[in-house]
């Protein structure tokens, strides 16, 4: 529970700090927007940009992130969990997948710093190693927002974990790679459903 604590914290405060950043930049909060609200947004002038409490920002958006690090680290170790055991067998609990979860926050973290990073050096969220440079964020925002998960760095990140967790319940690695990229595959899937069940509501 303490490395899971850690971890939880560590990406909340990671990912807060990042939206903090990109939030300065007039042409990354334009995107945020229409992102969050899944609609068009109206340009926004840096004079309406509320950066007038900083600390206020910062924690109200460190509260957010914590409740969703929370619930997405412990459904992602649930379907660890299921996945492994149905897949290999292993004699693996669900404790043993929150900490193998939690050992790739220094991935999540260093893919959110890369992230963002990339997004203030070319101001747009396209710039990243992932599937969203294709597409505008403007033109189409759900679909961005799903194809923005289709990272090199996550489907590290699930095989890594996936590895530990095997590797901890008595069996090779090759079982862990095989393991991590089924449930990449079936998170990606999940996220994908959700995106076109959101893009058929809003018709």
């Amino acid at each position: 529970m303490a490395s899971f604590a850690i971890a939880v914290l560590l990406i909340a405060i990671t990912s807060t700090w990042c939206a903090m950043l990109e939030n300065g930049d007039v042409s990354l909060a334009v995107e945020s927007r229409i992102l969050t609200n899944n609609a068009a947004a109206a340009p926004v002038k840096e004079a309406q940009l509320d950066l007038s409490s900083p600390q206020r920002q910062f924690t109200g958006a460190l509260g957010g992130a914590l409740m969703v690090t929370i619930i997405s680290m412990a459904a992602l170790s649930g379907l660890f969990l299921v996945m492994t055991r149905f897949m290999t067998n292993a004699p693996v609990t669900y404790s043993m997948a929150m900490v193998s979860v939690a050992s790739s926050a220094l991935l999540q973290c260093a893919d959110l710093a890369l992230a963002t990073t990339g997004h203030l050096l070319f101001h747009t969220s396209r710039a990243g190693l992932h599937a969203g440079v294709f597409i505008s964020p403007l033109d189409a925002p759900a679909m961005f927002t799903w194809l923005q998960r289709i990272s090199l760095i996550s489907v590290w990140q699930y095989i890594a974990i996936a590895v530990a967790l095997t590797t901890w319940g008595g069996l090779h690695r090759r079982f862990g790679i095989i393991v991590g990229l089924v449930v990449w595959v079936i998170t990606m899937l999940i996220f994908g459903a959700l995106t076109l069940v959101n893009w058929v509501v809003s018709l």
